[in-house]
């Protein structure tokens, strides 16, 4: 439902409140987040005006017309008086909802958690796994301290159950772990079985999968795991609604594994290996290991001959994530087998891929390529300010163009190198292949310098921003971190929660301090949760508060200890901008019946 702002939703009529709510929920995954909290706060309000304390002494049949979705988000005191004769239509819900719009600090998760227990109406300990798997996705909530009261046989079913949870509260994981611990012993000892029932727990933590003791079935059962796992969503989402925990640990023990001969051979066999216990960095390992090839050791990496480079460089050439030292010996190693990087051609280029950080900015300057499927596979690698710039001093001088003549695919074609441009460049961008491009422009993460260079333009091209729309804002996308103060102050209050959730971290945090209770309010779940801890910490208490009301419900923020943004690209392929516009031209032919449905509801 992209486009339809809150106040489209709050004016619709006292008397089509219901209506509106059970036809917008009908396809929740056109929904955000803010859209589902502006739904379900005007329709509570709704309800709260056609009979004073509405929820205290609902019915049946009430409850029942409520959608699920928007249940979720009533507030917490709300849930705790619902009367007990609606239990039946309650648990029904619950058993259905998905909790994933609400953040994991929300107090209504512990609050329908509680409400539902209670509708069980039988003490812990005394319930049947039928009755806690009644429970749906609020079994996930359990507290670990509710869980151990559990009859054993209720246990058990209970965490294989617990095993399929998409969302676990973090704050529940080290306990959780201990029971685990307690009742199945210590994962080392565990089965093949009982890795496979229990396997997402086992990640956890982390350190117990890095110390898993070495099993004939063990790599096997742990990468059926792996594959068992969904992908990690594209962005990443904000913590108070990420999905689960980081998978790095296991993929270093895959990675262990695979190369440590100690943990491939039997006792007797191993006195005669080396004592770093290291397998051979053959093509075919690095191969098999893809991006795992990240956790060589640099002095491993240095073992590699020149045969062994040449034949696996586009394997070696697609991991992201090298450190300066595994660089710097990659890079070692690309010139030995090579030869000089001013003797490279592009077609090494393209195989070095990530492998090119390593060079230094005059070498990164010398790379011989003017192709931009060249630069579209280098975008994905982890570039710093200064690379990207020599980089791009490089590109524009071999392709025999100005600034001035690039065109839209060319400006998309560039992703993060864009960063590069000085002020004159940035200045003398096409107007209207900027306009084309600057969807995809503005998914790219510069520093702010050049975010505001950037920002300049689009205000040459779009306009002042205090006439900019909320499809105007949304279509900037990190670009609008690089709106001044007075910038920000000037822009329409709907407009907020069309910022993309990526921008709101890169925003400085003395900017982010001036808005108005109002305007942080607007931002929404998604972008209220892209908060950082430094730009939270300039806040006053009116400010936290309209951040928790942005939210949708009351929550109690934690500190995440979540980095600080930085300038690095996120890890996907870039997105061209054909795919974007259509994906747009699809929303809005979806949109066409809603909107009509919407203005009938307000007239």
């Amino acid at each position: 439902m992209q486009g339809v702002a809150c106040e489209m939703i709050e004016t619709v009529a006292e008397s089509g409140v219901m209506e509106m709510a059970q036809a917008v929920t009908e396809t929740p995954r056109w929904l955000s987040k803010t859209q589902v909290c502006c739904t379900a706060q005007s329709l509570f309000a709704g309800l709260e005006k056609k009979r004073a304390g509405y929820f205290n002494n609902i019915t049946d049949t009430e409850l029942e017309e409520i959608p699920t979705l928007l249940l979720l988000h009533l507030p917490a005191e709300k849930i705790a008086s619902l009367p007990a004769s609606v239990c039946a239509v309650f648990m029904k819900k619950m058993k259905e909802a998905n909790l994933s719009s609400l953040p994991l600090t929300s107090r209504s998760r512990p609050t329908l958690t509680s409400r539902a227990l209670n509708c069980l109406g039988r003490n812990v300990s005394k319930l049947s796994s039928e009755e806690v798997l009644s429970l749906g996705s609020l079994l996930c909530e359990l507290a670990p301290s509710q869980m151990s009261l559990l009859a054993p046989e209720v246990l058990n079913s209970s965490v294989q159950a617990l095993a399929s949870c998409k969302q676990i509260p973090p704050r529940h994981w080290r306990a959780l772990f201990q029971l685990l611990n307690d009742t199945y012993g210590d994962p080392s000892d565990w089965t093949a079985d009982t890795i496979k029932s229990l396997g997402p727990l086992l990640l956890l933590d982390d350190s117990a999968v890095r110390s898993l003791r070495f099993k004939s079935w063990l790599k096997e059962t742990l990468s059926d795991l792996m594959d068992s796992l969904p992908s990690p969503p594209i962005p990443n989402p904000p913590q108070e609604f990420s999905r689960g925990p980081d998978l790095s640990a296991l993929r270093w023990k895959l990675f262990s594994l695979s190369t440590s001969t100690s943990e491939v051979m039997p006792m007797r066999r191993r006195r005669a290996v080396l004592p770093q216990g290291e397998a051979g960095l053959t093509v075919s390992l690095l191969e098999e290991l893809g991006g795992a090839n990240v956790y060589w050791s640099p002095a491993q990496l240095s073992k590699m001959d020149a045969g062994t480079i040449t034949a696996a460089v586009e394997t070696l050439g697609e991991v992201l994530d090298y450190s300066a030292e595994q660089l710097v010996v990659l890079r070692e190693k690309a010139i030995q087998a090579w030869g000089p990087v001013s003797g490279l051609n592009e077609s090494q280029v393209l195989q070095l891929g990530c492998v090119s950080q390593g060079f230094n900015l005059t070498e990164l300057a010398s790379l011989p390529f003017s192709s931009l499927d060249t630069l579209e596979t280098l975008s994905r690698c982890s570039w710093t300010q200064p690379q990207r710039e020599a980089v791009w001093r490089g590109f524009v001088e071999r392709i025999n163009e100005t600034v001035g003549e690039l065109g839209a695919v060319e400006l998309v074609g560039l992703n993060q190198f864009i960063c590069g441009l000085n002020t004159e460049e940035t200045g003398q961008l096409n107007t209207d292949a900027f306009r084309e491009a600057v969807q995809s422009v503005g998914e790219v993460q510069c520093p702010l310098a050049v975010t505001e260079l950037l920002k300049q333009r689009a205000v040459a091209v779009f306009g002042e921003t205090q006439g900019w729309t909320e499809a105007r804002v949304n279509s900037l996308g990190n670009i609008m971190a690089g709106l001044s103060l007075s910038e920000f102050l000037s822009l329409r209050t709907s407009a907020f929660s069309f910022l993309s959730p990526t921008s709101v971290p890169l925003i400085p945090p003395d900017r982010l301090a001036a808005l108005s209770t109002s305007q942080l309010k607007a931002l929404g779940p998604d972008n209220a949760a892209m908060v950082t801890s430094a730009q939270w910490a300039v806040l006053g208490e009116a400010q936290r508060a309209a951040l928790g009301n942005a939210l949708g419900v009351a929550y109690d923020r934690v500190a995440y200890d979540r980095a600080e943004p930085t300038t690095n690209p996120p890890r996907n392929l870039p997105q061209l901008s054909g795919a974007s516009m259509l994906g747009t031209l699809g929303v809005g032919v979806f949109m066409q019946p809603f909107l009509f449905l919407l203005l009938g509801f307000v007239l």
